[in-house]
């Protein structure tokens, strides 16, 4: 099987996302709204024998930055694809874009026909002015998370009543479409995708329906092959597209995605005969505001770290598992060395099919640092159960740790560790979606009271309500954990770290505040 490797680059002080993989003259492949990249992997191992096949998450999407300014055209996409391509100094190739991405892609051709060899789309969307006020803002409602979860049920609904309705919200059967419906399975691809982008997902949409100016199609100069296959709901389309010029043809597809794929077979070995092979550049990190963006090879798979070059020792830091890796603009302004590593499972971190143990978890941190090669001191600081990991990182880097910075540390015993976990939200993806609220339930409450307590007076907390964004941010990485949380927070949570960290031979400081402080144990350990 071929290796697809991902990467970042910098582009005008943007962090984008790529993947890439093959050898050959290059194929630029530009996802649908609201998925990123990772819908192309399949389709990346089928061209890879030939092709340099490249896939960048658009802006906004994936672990791509956003673009500044709202609402955005497809020629603004368009315009950030290109700056991508430029900043790999990728100079000739064939590009594929389905949906959105096939409007992008369609724009990028017409715009610069010198470096476009050959054009198909799947699914070009040739909406009307009246489309466009119809469609617009009743299609797109702002996701907004609610302090009771009652977002992640609409979102699941949203997602499968699109495969019954175009557009979604029109239940008439005029609107009807008869294609297979949404498995219990894809629902949650779905609703996964639109989570790891929140209220974003409006711009890809939004860019699509406001655009209604066709004429880029009849002024194409290469090869062009724009797809219509049976069961998309685009096919009603295909007959807005007429005289056309004899180089842009339409292609009814009635036998799906691998017919088409046999298709572009021909199309692309004669558009792409004379065009060299593509020389890709080493991974560059993305460089901004002193913090470069890149990714690590480790047994869990790809991680993916922040580093900032500065004054004093390296501070690591290990974000709690289960909750929502730290950014930059989390650390300020300092100019102190500093790594943030999106723990294996969480982040961009997070394809990873590995179980997330605690050796899994030491050995991604270890890979991070041998990659970056770094000899300075090290200040490791963890977050809640991160704890559990630092004395094995401690054992493993030796005399580079200066010291260890503990935040609401989770100290537990075994019983405790036992209620904490027969108590996990449920993982097993149900039909009606009801895991999305059950991890939305625990999140919440494991704020309010103590989550390795029985619920009861005792186990509250005296606390602020958490904020909804805040939860929600957090059981986007409950979800996409899965059922590998268990052997998460087991390990994280072992009996018997109290003792463990006591005998660390390194200074060790514990911050918490009271309410924080379960039973006063991090200012027992501080002491």
């Amino acid at each position: 099987m071929t290796s697809i490797q991902r990467r970042f680059v910098s582009v005008n002080g943007r962090q984008v996302h790529y993947r890439i993989a093959g050898n050959g003259p290059a194929l630029l492949l530009i996802h649908q709204s609201p998925q990123n990249s990772r819908m192309w992997l399949g389709m990346m191992q089928r061209f890879a024998d030939r092709y340099t096949v490249i896939a960048p998450d658009t802006p906004g999407f994936g672990y791509s930055d956003a673009l500044p300014g709202n609402p955005m055209t497809i020629a603004e996409f368009g315009e950030a694809t290109l700056a991508f391509t430029q900043a790999i100094n990728l100079q000739r190739f064939a590009v594929f874009g389905m949906h959105t991405g096939g409007l992008i892609a369609t724009w990028l051709a017409w715009a610069n026909p010198q470096h476009v060899a050959a054009l198909v789309v799947d699914g070009y969307a040739a909406f009307t002015p009246d489309e466009s006020a119809l469609y617009g803002d009743a299609y797109l409602p702002p996701f907004v998370p609610h302090w009771d979860g009652s977002h992640l049920r609409w979102l699941w609904s949203r997602m499968r009543e699109q495969k019954y309705y175009f557009p979604w919200y029109d239940g008439r059967a005029a609107a009807a479409m008869c294609i297979a419906p949404q498995t219990t399975q894809s629902s949650h691809d779905t609703v996964m995708d639109v989570l790891d982008v929140g209220d974003a997902y409006r711009a890809g949409y939004a860019a699509a329906f406001r655009h209604n100016d066709h004429h880029w199609v009849n002024q194409l100069q290469m090869p062009s092959w724009l797809v219509f296959r049976h069961g998309d709901p685009l096919l009603a389309h295909m007959p807005r597209l007429s005289d056309l010029p004899a180089h842009v043809q339409r292609v009814e597809e009635p036998d799906g995605i691998a017919a088409m794929h046999a298709k572009m077979d021909g199309w692309l070995a004669q558009a792409l005969a004379a065009e060299p092979a593509f020389s890709a550049p080493p991974s560059v990190a993305v460089q901004g505001n002193g913090w470069q963006r890149r990714i690590v090879s480790s047994v869990a798979g790809d991680v993916a770290v922040w580093e900032c070059a500065g004054e004093g020792p390296l501070q690591l830091v290990l974000h709690a598992p289960g909750t929502r890796p730290f950014s930059p603009a989390q650390r300020g302004g300092a100019r102190r060395a500093c790594l943030l590593l999106d723990l294996p499972g969480h982040g961009a971190s997070c394809e990873t099919v590995s179980e997330l143990t605690a050796a899994v978890i030491v050995d991604a941190v270890l890979s991070a640092l041998r990659d970056g090669e770094t000899q300075q001191p090290l200040l490791l600081e963890a977050h809640g159960a991160a704890a559990g990991y630092v004395p094995a990182l401690v054992e493993a880097l030796g005399a580079h740790v200066t010291g260890v910075r503990l935040h609401a540390p989770w100290l537990l015993e075994s019983g405790e560790q036992k209620l904490l976990l027969e108590n996990l939200p449920v993982t097993a993806i149900n039909r009606a979606g009801g895991h999305l609220c059950d991890a939305w339930q625990w999140e919440r409450e494991r704020h309010l009271l103590w989550p390795w307590m029985r619920p009861s007076a005792d186990a509250r907390r005296r606390v602020d309500a958490p904020a909804p964004a805040d939860i929600h941010a957090n059981v986007v990485e409950l979800l996409r954990l899965g059922p590998r949380l268990h052997a998460l927070l087991r390990d994280a949570t072992a009996p018997g770290l109290v003792e463990r960290l006591r005998s660390l031979p390194v200074p060790l400081q514990v911050i918490a505040d009271p309410e924080s402080d379960f039973q006063g144990r991090a200012a027992a350990l501080s002491a």
